[in-house]
């Protein structure tokens, strides 16, 4: 095990140029910096001028070798306080990556009541990789990197307030002048990790992306603990509170460059899964929600938007359109096939269809197939919607928008 971690520090050492000076790498010198490096982080201080690039934790359950490899270790209570020291640490930027195990959120101490907030860093920008390590993370296995929301901070939870697992702070640096913006000061990129909220009673966002000057995600899920259950037992989910949302997107693109997008990112269980904020040039790929009352609700903005093969599967409504925007729908696979395992609306809401809060705001292309006879769909739209949207039915001829 002692190898194993000589020749993890040794590369992160190379490859960052940190501390390399006249250490050769698996020299006494070298073990004695790696060793008092490792301690800092366990202390939360680091080198003068060396901050860490690469931060690994491992859960209260994860493996012995685990453990013992990582930089942090968690207890299995409050565990979001030892993610957000590793947050800080990574001034630079760079990646913390969750071992195989589970991860327990119990609090939200963060800004504006996050458990898990990308903090201000000085003003000085930063790119940070939120990753797990086991990509294949089946409902029934044991491996993966899961972070859980416990019953325990859902009780903390105060009427009135929005709560969020993932946040980053509104504080940007001062601009230069009247044409030069700063934007905010976290970019999060996600991946291979699920995270579960203990119920959907309370309204909670799982990653609420609006204070990120970009963000990108793949292989990423955002589940109640009983949706898997639910789902293959046939059982209707609780009916979810409104405001109990996965992920809403950064609200625009702010950087040439910028990663804005999601590939195999899913919902399941929730009040609304995707909702996207304005966003600009996003583009999503095998992504879906299932089982929500909103699997997506699109806000409208100047840039189109575009979905590749995405699932909207027994939710209870259609997607919901808001203001005026472009939008591309390729391949979009609808299903509704038995209105018993479908949630209900705390509204009572009883329209299934896709509606317009302004009828005809949104253009765009969209095909898409539909399978399942819950609540008598026959069609996309609801009656008078979505006219400038030209829409297709592939196999079967889309009814007119004036049924």
């Amino acid at each position: 095990m002692r190898g194993v971690r000589v020749i993890r520090f040794g590369l992160l050492l190379t490859a960052v140029g940190i501390g390399i000076g006249a250490y050769a790498v698996g020299t006494a010198d070298d073990l004695e910096y790696l060793k008092r490096r490792k301690q800092m982080i366990s202390e939360g201080r680091t080198i003068p001028d060396d901050p860490p690039r690469r931060i690994v934790i491992a859960a209260a359950d994860s493996s012995r070798s685990d453990r013992l490899a990582a930089d942090l270790v968690c207890t299995g209570t409050n565990d979001e306080a030892v993610i957000n020291r590793a947050i800080a640490m990574l001034t630079r930027g760079g990646t913390l990556q969750l071992l195989d195990g589970s991860y327990w959120i119990d609090a939200f101490p963060g800004e504006d009541d996050s458990a898990i907030c990308f903090g201000f860093n000085d003003g000085k920008a930063r790119v940070i990789n939120f990753v797990g390590t086991t990509e294949n993370k089946a409902y029934n296995t044991t491996f993966g990197a899961t972070l859980h929301v416990t019953e325990r901070a859902l009780r903390s939870i105060v009427p009135g307030r929005t709560f969020r697992v993932f946040y980053g702070t509104s504080r940007k640096p001062p601009s230069r002048g009247a044409f030069f913006t700063y934007t905010h000061v976290n970019n999060v990129n996600f991946e291979n990790f699920h995270l579960y909220f203990h119920d959907a009673s309370k309204p909670l966002i799982g990653i609420d992306c609006r204070n990120f000057g970009s963000s990108y995600m793949k292989l990423v899920g955002i589940y109640t603990e009983r949706y898997f259950e639910d789902r293959f037992m046939h059982v209707r989910p609780a009916t979810p509170a409104k405001g109990v949302v996965g992920v809403v997107t950064v609200p625009a693109a702010n950087d040439e460059i910028s990663r804005i997008g999601f590939d195999t990112v899913q919902m399941g269980g929730l009040y609304t899964g995707f909702l996207f904020n304005g966003v600009e040039h996003l583009i999503l790929q095998t992504c879906g929600a299932s089982r929500c009352c909103y699997g997506f609700v699109f806000r409208g903005g100047s840039k189109t938007l575009t979905l590749i093969n995405c699932a909207d599967e027994g939710n209870t409504h259609l997607p919901q359109f808001v203001g005026r925007g472009q939008i591309t729908m390729l391949d979009f696979c609808v299903e509704r096939l038995n209105a018993d395992y479908i949630p209900l609306d705390p509204d009572g809401n009883t329209e299934h269809y896709a509606v317009e809060d302004i009828p005809g705001g949104w253009q765009g292309t969209l095909n898409y197939t539909l399978q399942g006879p819950a609540f008598g769909l026959d069609g996309f739209w609801k009656r008078g919607h979505g006219a400038s949207v030209t829409t297709t039915r592939l196999g079967m001829p889309e009814p007119s928008r004036a049924r």
